[in-house]
Order: structure tokens, then C-alpha cells, then sequence
């Protein structure tokens, strides 16, 4: 199998993002262990947040597409969908966790 530019770069994106999100998983299980009221009110909102994110994703994927202002193929849309996903989602845990919900 032969992988053309496009796919290692979309390859290295979720390599990347899985590892920041690893170290953002273990450096949480040191700091806070103990899942409470307010470690589950914050992954609320940021799961809620993060669905408004993917929404405003999608619909310039959408747009874009309809308007013809660019053209992605299926694995390109996926990887900025799903980046876009993990990125928000652990953006807006370390926002919320930071600030008194």
C-alpha cells in the first residue's frame, strides 16, 4: 500500500492528537482521581460546547461543498471533523476545569 501525502498528514493529525490527548488523560488521573459533581458538570458543558463546535464544522464542510468554494474527499472531512472533535472536547475541559463552574 502506497500512501500518498495527503494521508500521512492526515495520519500524523490523529497520531498527534491522540498522544496530546493521552497526556492530558494521565496528568488528570495524578491531579484528581476522585470523579465528583463538579469533575462531571464540567465534562457537561464541555461536551455540550464541543457539540456546537462539530456543528459549526460540518456546516462549512457543507457550505463549502454547496457553494463550491472547495472540494474534500471523504477521509479529509472525516480528519477535520474528528481532530476538531478531540481538540474542542480537551480544549474546553481544561477551559472549564480551570474556572469555578
Amino acid at each position: 500500500m502506497s500512501w500518498t501525502g495527503q494521508e500521512w498528514v492526515i495520519f500524523g493529525i490523529i497520531y498527534i492528537v491522540f498522544g496530546i490527548m493521552a497526556s492530558l488523560v494521565m496528568r488528570r488521573k495524578r491531579k484528581d482521581p476522585i470523579s465528583d459533581e463538579r469533575t462531571e458538570k464540567i465534562a457537561g458543558k464541555s461536551a455540550r460546547m464541543t457539540l456546537v463546535v462539530i456543528m459549526g464544522v460540518i456546516a462549512i464542510i457543507a457550505w463549502g461543498n454547496i457553494l463550491e468554494l472547495f472540494k474534500l474527499e471523504t477521509q479529509a472531512a472525516l480528519a477535520i471533523i474528528f481532530s476538531s472533535l478531540l481538540i474542542s472536547m480537551l480544549g474546553f475541559l481544561q477551559y472549564y476545569g480551570r474556572k469555578e463552574v
